[in-house]
């Protein structure tokens, strides 16, 4: 792989102008409305650092540390949280507001997409026996009461609860354009999206909130060819091919993607967590079989391996998307 350069992000009067305009443009926008787009501090180039699925463990709390001031050094446009926050244990507030804290300590903003260890599991013994959807209003709650980013430096997001009255709910599922580039978060989790068979509730969580992800998903690629985007990066927590299909959980989402990528035609980057192995491949496919060349997956390192991915994205190169760990 190519050296990674890293660049300094430089913020100023011009955020604070974007933010203001974003707040104006908010209350009018619908859901295939594209979002004010933020120059990217490189130019044309766009750099991501995305990472997920840790600290599991009390003692890879200085690693994790160190890997969050390493990331803030890196100075990317955008940082990316996949989700995953804690491993087993409590699902309480103290978790969770130990956690946004870690994350605001990052220079730069950062993005948070839930997974399933924070409200999903936390149903588990030993994790606090909570109702999950009660575990996921405290985290609506701590973490998406406004609409903006985490990070030092956090940046307006254009949230689905403010476009769609149909999924007021949907706080955490966000969109945002840093130099022509469209991103979106949606809310999609390990242990099979929280379609637990046989619990009537938590299906029923799942069957809305799939409603609104695939809604998301579909505006966000409508928005990228409306926008004629250089490229398009979707963010959230769950491997979808980890099951391959047992269970149905993500099989809508995948179909989604498909779909979506198929009709905006350009390149397409799918950052995930949940499977803790780094993976950067091509497995998306279309209905025929052919694999989508447009669409690359990057699954980021996690649990004992206490890594981040940084992703360059330029339009100009011959490989768009350039990744590498550290």
């Amino acid at each position: 792989m190519p050296i990674f350069q890293a660049f300094t992000h430089v913020w100023s009067g011009r955020h604070v102008a974007i933010l203001a305009m974003s707040i104006v443009l908010a209350a009018c926008a619908s859901p295939h409305r594209s979002p004010p787009e933020i120059p990217a501090a490189s130019g044309e180039a766009v750099t991501i650092v995305a990472f997920g699925d840790m600290p599991y463990r009390t003692a890879d709390f200085p690693a994790y540390e160190a890997l969050l001031r390493a990331i803030s050094a890196e100075a990317p446009d955008i940082t990316i949280n996949v989700g995953d926050i804690k491993g087993g244990g409590l699902c309480d507030e103290a978790v969770y507001l130990r956690h946004r804290d870690q994350m605001n300590s990052v220079a730069g903003p950062l993005v948070y997409t839930p997974g399933d260890n924070e409200w999903t599991d936390c149903h588990r013994r030993g994790w606090g026996e909570y109702d999950p959807r009660e575990r996921l209003a405290v985290l609506r709650e701590l973490f998406f009461a406004r609409p903006f980013s985490l990070g030092r430096d956090p940046i307006m997001l254009e949230r689905q609860s403010d476009v769609s009255r149909a999924h007021a709910a949907l706080v955490e599922n966000a969109r945002w354009r840093i130099g022509g580039v469209m991103f979106a978060t949606a809310h999609v989790v390990g242990s099979n999206n929280g379609r637990r068979r046989g619990d009537a509730a938590a299906i029923a969580e799942y069957e809305s909130r799939d409603a609104a992800n695939l809604e998301w998903i579909s505006a966000l690629f409508e928005a990228a060819r409306a926008a004629r985007s250089t490229a398009v990066v979707l963010a959230f927590q769950a491997d979808p091919y980890l099951l391959f299909g047992v269970g149905g959980g993500f099989q809508a989402t995948l179909a989604a993607i498909t779909e979506g990528a198929i009709a905006y035609g350009g390149p397409v980057l799918v950052i995930h967590g949940d499977g803790h192995v780094f993976t950067v491949d091509t497995p998306f496919q279309d209905p025929f079989g052919n694999t989508l060349d447009n669409v690359w997956r990057v699954e980021v390192p996690g649990a004992l391996d206490i890594r981040a991915v940084r992703i360059r994205i330029d339009p100009g190169a011959s490989r768009i998307f350039d990744v590498t760990t550290f």
